[in-house]
């Protein structure tokens, strides 16, 4: 499992926030120049089959298309495919595809390689790291050069969803072949607005305009540079001195800092991404509801919120990100230690107990955010020990089922999809492949929600399984959410169309630079 789970989805209109000092939306778009963009990850493939980090996802879609795509509205908008049609048993799906797209290198996109495509997305053998999206995809055909079919075993909810994910963007069949998955992976071929022209690994990776992108006078820009700079005040020295135009992340505690300067603003927008503690609920004492219930009492969120993240938040309803059918009636735990206290008295640990959690070393917000819950808890009767770790060994030590607690980073959890059901499998269908987010939370009725509601594309029943989901998790599963994050990007005066999609990356030919 990666930082990205899953993982980001289209939010419900209401639940849209439009994003703090967006600007250049209004004038006419100028075609040229170079945009500079300092990250706080690097890419480790630019391959669709095979990518499971944000590094790597925000940059392939820039290089390919799929299908259907991620915009703002809350379903996937036509991409590839022009429209698509539904068979009455929800299990044969049409799509016409868009005439006179062209790849990179210059070849036609056929629908020969629309097919392969997603052939290779439906393969669980191929798509190793997601294969339940295109897992229900029984067979697929081309009708003729303009119609491509599908049809799956079952009918699948989030079917149009997963198709919008980056996972089955289309590439060409040939060339792909030809070159193999290694080579592919370092100089990719795909229809989207631009191309690669350097990678430096650990350092920086140059796209450039894609000559023969389908959309009539986009990309504007002729170059972005995307220079890899982790360190966080690194990146906001880029932006404030002008060597780059867009920053990442922007911490916390630096956003009134640069939003103060008269040449940059900070956009802060809703992306699907959220922090949380996780429990192993294999280890005693968190198979224990009572115990978690405790510890959420114990959490003081809303001061935590101002004190940390300077309001660029809200606090979790969710154990998971707020998506697609996430349902604000549903209560937060407030801080209460009186009910705290009540929770832990009534749990097979009334007189507490001691802990060893893991978090990101090097990551200044997460240790802050230890720290305070370190102190709470111990009003409580409850000790956590802290233990920083690379993002790597973070990962291996959770899926090994050893382990009592982790958290990661809010910027790094983010969904993939546009609707709840990959969360949703991941973390509370036990059956789904990862035993519910290794927390070993096996809850029938929470498997059953979950297959519901992805077994229908019925609006009003997916919504009311997911509603009924997300009352239950919040009672039982063995996390403490904290926080919903959005999106903070340091971004230059001068740089115009850029927006964070919902799901936390950008349609960058959009972005064009004022003169």
């Amino acid at each position: 499992m990666t930082a990205r789970l899953g993982g980001l989805l289209a939010l419900m209109a209401s639940a849209l926030i439009l994003p703090i000092n967006a600007h250049g939306q209004d004038a006419t778009p100028q075609k040229g120049g170079t945009l500079t963009m300092a990250r706080d990850s690097e890419p480790l493939t630019l391959n669709p089959i095979g990518a499971n980090d944000n590094g790597s996802i925000f940059m392939i879609v820039q290089i390919f298309e799929t299908l259907v795509e991620t915009q703002d509205a809350p379903v996937p908008q036509p991409a590839i495919a022009t429209s698509w049609t539904v068979s009455d048993d929800s299990k044969t799906w049409t799509f016409t595809l868009r005439e006179g797209v062209k790849f990179s290198n210059g070849d036609p996109l056929t629908c020969n390689d629309v097919k392969f495509s997603i052939d290779r997305f439906a393969d669980p053998k191929v798509n190793t790291n997601y294969g339940g999206f295109g897992a229900a995809i029984a067979a697929t055909e081309c009708a003729n050069a303009s119609s491509f079919i599908v049809k799956l075993k079952e009918p699948q909810g989030a079917f149009l969803d997963y198709l919008s994910t980056f996972i089955p963007s289309i590439v060409p069949k040939a060339a792909y072949e030809k070159m193999g998955d290694k080579a592919f992976s370092e100089q990719p071929i795909g229809s989207g607005p631009f191309v690669v022209k350097e990678w430096v690994r650990g350092q920086r990776l140059v796209l450039e305009r894609n000559p023969y992108y389908w959309k009539s006078g986009q990309p504007y820009l002729d170059r972005i540079v995307i220079d890899y700079v982790p360190d966080e005040n690194s990146r906001m020295l880029k932006v404030e001195s002008g060597e780059a135009q867009i920053a990442t992340e922007v911490p916390y505690s630096q956003i009134e800092r640069i939003a103060a300067l008269a040449h940059v603003d900070v956009q802060i927008e809703d992306v699907m991404a959220w922090d949380a503690v996780w429990f192993n609920s294999r280890k005693a004492p968190f198979d224990d509801p009572e115990v978690i219930r405790a510890l959420n009492y114990a959490t003081p969120k809303e001061a935590m919120l101002a004190s940390l993240m300077h309001g660029a938040g809200e606090v979790a309803n969710h154990v998971i990100a707020k998506v697609k059918y996430w349902d604000p009636t549903v209560p937060a735990y407030p801080y209460d230690l009186d009910k705290a206290k009540e929770a832990l008295a009534k749990s097979k640990s009334p007189q507490g107990f001691t802990f060893s959690c893991l978090i990101v070393a090097g990551d200044q917000f997460e240790l802050q955010q230890a720290q305070i819950l370190q102190s709470e808890w111990a009003k409580i009767g409850v000790k956590m020990e802290v233990q920083a770790v690379d993002t790597g060994t973070i990962w291996t030590r959770w899926g090994s089922g050893d382990e009592s607690c982790f958290t990661f980073t809010g910027s790094g959890l983010s969904s993939d999809a546009l609707s709840d059901d990959n969360l949703a499998v991941v973390f509370f269908d036990f059956t789904g492949g990862i035993e519910s987010f290794w927390t070993g939370w096996n809850n029938k009725q929470a498997t059953e929600l979950v297959k519901q509601a992805g077994s229908t594309i019925d609006e009003n029943k997916r919504q009311a399984a997911f509603h009924q989901l997300q009352r239950l998790v919040m009672a039982e599963f063995p996390a403490v959410p904290l926080f919903f994050i959005k999106a903070r990007t340091a971004v230059s005066a001068d740089v115009k169309g850029f927006k964070t999609l919902p799901v936390k990356w950008w349609n960058l030919e959009n972005v064009w630079l004022a003169p």
